[in-house]
């Protein structure tokens, strides 16, 4: 394939991104009395509080006047989302141009996987471009991208690292920019380390020559980068490990936190076809090298870390979680690679040295590859227990596929829309004095501009730092692949008797829908009121809630 043919078929692969990209976006967008309002996946919009008081002149906490508590785990991202609350526009479109960031990371991202491939595959294009095409459209990376996650940058600096780790080793010399680019993504998030980690000691192990530079500069920018957050932490937070640390590790059992991995890996890999999962390993047969050992390892690497710490909150809605999707655009390529071999194999086996032939087999092993690697797309792009997928591509508004064909909005935006929704009424029915409690922490709050109470604990100590709520589980000894199933981390943790009884909010937007008995007692001075479609509660006689306007 000539080399402008092959640019502007990747162009065109970045064309048709950013459509889709604009129209997930457009999608995401929603109205309130006639004005439009952008609102991110509610821990998003989280950080975009403690961004909205810094860049306010507040500093790094929940709400202009709140203890000083970390409740995020992405500072550099919530840097970023301060700057963009520097921008002249409403508060109802601050997170439009940070969806817009993400599209733009994504991008980015595409562009170093094309690099990689490209490299791999020694200019083949229809591998590469394959590779691009099946990151690019895969869902869920959009999915966390777009709606405001880290995901995004990290996705681009995690494809930037391989790339120039690729680099460093076949030109034989180390790149300081590649320590440092690895050691600044923690700031993005902390997790980044296990990414450092595997660069970091396959370098070292691979790249001989060098390998006592690349064991200092891996070094010395891990302890600077390290120990710098973890000085500010400690001097500002007072704390040595982050809130979400303890949120969503302490006080959990390992093994129950091992196995709820596990189990959430297992439904991941089911969900891709297990056998494809599978057969994406047969590129490291086929091409037996340590180039190709990077890129496995970093696909391993992230699933490991997932089931450490235990999955993540919404592996129940399907797809890649936000630790696994940074790994994801190497599956791809595995899987690419896996099958491109095998059809040049098969062909060169059948057509047993006859030129004409091999040439007619080329081609129609290069198809069935394309065909291939689509229905692979779709089935990853499939929820399960929604369908079949021959009812999803009939029926596109109705089956499994409707989020990946854009049929319909993403699953996360009406919840987003509706905590953001209770914001803004509570805001017209409160003083700005009001402390609102919630359990979703990111949008009632961000919209509302009033203090928060977050009864699971991101931005409350007291909660992080308790044991996981293990008394809901049928068996507290041995509990159901279930029970395990709905111990989400950050949603685990929760103490009416704290949050309602002895802080005494003004209002109390929901409870944990299982616990509505638990909490009645403690609901007992509120009054009621249906309002945007459930139940909030407003302390009685608070002095801090417009009863007028309520009525």
């Amino acid at each position: 394939m000539k080399r402008q043919f092959r640019i502007l078929l990747l162009a065109l692969i970045f064309i048709g991104y950013s459509a889709y990209a604009f129209v997930f976006i457009q999608q995401s967008l929603f109205e309130v009395e006639g004005q439009l309002y952008a609102a991110l996946f509610d821990d998003a919009m989280i950080s975009m509080s403690y961004a909205r008081s810094l860049a306010q002149g507040s500093g790094l906490v929940w709400y202009p006047g709140a203890a000083r508590v970390e409740g995020f785990s992405n500072p550099l991202w919530v840097g970023f989302m301060a700057l963009i609350h520097l921008l002249p526009l409403p508060q109802r479109l601050v997170s439009l141009p940070v969806m817009a960031a993400g599209a733009l990371f994504m991008l980015g991202c595409l562009f170093f996987l094309y690099k990689i491939a490209d490299r791999l595959f020694s200019g083949r294009a229809l591998p590469t471009l394959l590779t691009v095409f099946l990151a690019a459209f895969y869902y869920p990376l959009s999915n966390w991208s777009l709606l405001g996650t880290e995901v995004s940058l990290l996705l681009m600096i995690t494809a930037a690292g391989i790339w120039l780790a690729l680099r460093s080793l076949d030109e034989g010399r180390v790149m300081p920019g590649l320590y440092f680019l690895l050691a600044a993504s923690t700031l993005v998030r902390l997790d980044m380390g296990v990414l450092f980690v595997v660069i970091w000691g396959w370098s070292f192990l691979f790249d001989r020559r060098n390998r006592w530079r690349h064991l200092a500069w891996g070094a010395g920018t891990l302890i600077v980068f390290l120990g710098a957050q973890t000085a500010f932490r400690l001097a500002y937070y007072g704390e040595w490990l982050p809130m979400t640390y303890h949120l969503k590790m302490a006080g959990v059992p390992l093994e129950f936190r091992l196995l709820r991995g596990y189990f959430t890996l297992q439904d991941f890999i089911g969900g891709l076809n297990k056998w494809l999962f599978f057969f994406s390993l047969t590129a490291l047969l086929w091409r037996r090298e340590r180039r190709w050992l990077l890129v496995a390892l970093a696909l391993a690497a992230q699933l490991a870390y997932s089931v450490y710490v235990g999955g993540d909150a919404w592996e129940h809605r399907g797809g890649a979680n936000r630790f696994i999707a940074l790994g994801m655009p190497f599956y791809w390529l595995l899987l690419t690679a896996a099958g491109y071999h095998l059809v040049e194999y098969l062909a060169l086996i059948l057509a047993r040295g006859r030129k004409s032939l091999a040439a007619a087999l080329a081609i129609a092993g290069r198809a069935a590859l394309v065909v291939f690697t689509l229905l692979a797309l779709l089935r990853a792009n499939f929820y399960q227990n929604e369908g079949s997928l021959k009812f999803s591509l009939v029926n596109p508004k109705e089956g499994s596929l409707r989020y990946a064909l854009l049929q319909q909005r993403s699953f996360f935006v009406p919840g987003s829309e509706r905590y953001a929704r209770d914001g803004l009424i509570l805001r017209d029915l409160t003083t700005p004095n009001a402390r609102i409690a919630v359990t979703a922490a990111g949008n009632s709050i961000y919209f509302a501009g009033r203090p928060g109470v977050d009864m699971f604990g991101k931005c409350d100590p007291t909660i992080a730092k308790m044991p996981a709520r293990l008394d809901l589980m049928s068996d507290e000894v041995n509990p159901t692949r279930e029970d395990l199933l709905n111990l989400r981390p950050g949603h685990s943790k929760w103490l009416y008797s704290y949050s309602i009884g002895e802080l005494q909010p003004d209002v109390v937007v929901e409870v944990f829908p299982s616990t509505t008995e638990e909490a009645a007692s403690y609901l007992a001075g509120y009054i009621p009121a249906e309002l945007n479609g459930h139940t909030i509660y407003f302390k009685t006689g608070s002095a801090n809630v417009l009863w007028d306007k309520l009525q």
